[in-house]
C-alpha cells in the first residue's frame, strides 16, 4: 500500500506541476494560448489518470485482496466499468 501511496502522491505533484506551469502562462502580458492549451490537456488527461489509480487502490486496499481474484480478465473488466 505504501508504494501505492507514493504513486499517488507523485502524480498529484506532476499534476500540480502541469497546474502551475498554465496559470504562469496566463499570467504573462502575452501568454502563448497553444502552449497553454496543450499542457491543459496534459492535466486533464493527467488527472484522469489520477482518478482511474485512486480508485483502483482504494478498491485494492479496502474490498479485493488480489489472491482472492479468480477472473483476471473480468476484474479488469469491472474496474474499467467502474472507472468510466
Amino acid at each position: 500500500m505504501e508504494l501505492e501511496r507514493k504513486k499517488i502522491i507523485d502524480h498529484i505533484s506532476r499534476l500540480e506541476g502541469q497546474l502551475a506551469s498554465i496559470k504562469e502562462e496566463v499570467s504573462q502580458s502575452e501568454p502563448d494560448c497553444l502552449k497553454a492549451s496543450k499542457t491543459l490537456l496534459s492535466a486533464s488527461r493527467s488527472f484522469a489518470g489520477l482518478r482511474e489509480q485512486f480508485v483502483e487502490t482504494f478498491l485494492m486496499a479496502h474490498f479485493i485482496q488480489k489472491k482472492q481474484i479468480k477472473d483476471e480478465a473480468l476484474f479488469t473488466q469491472l474496474l474499467t466499468l467502474i472507472k468510466g
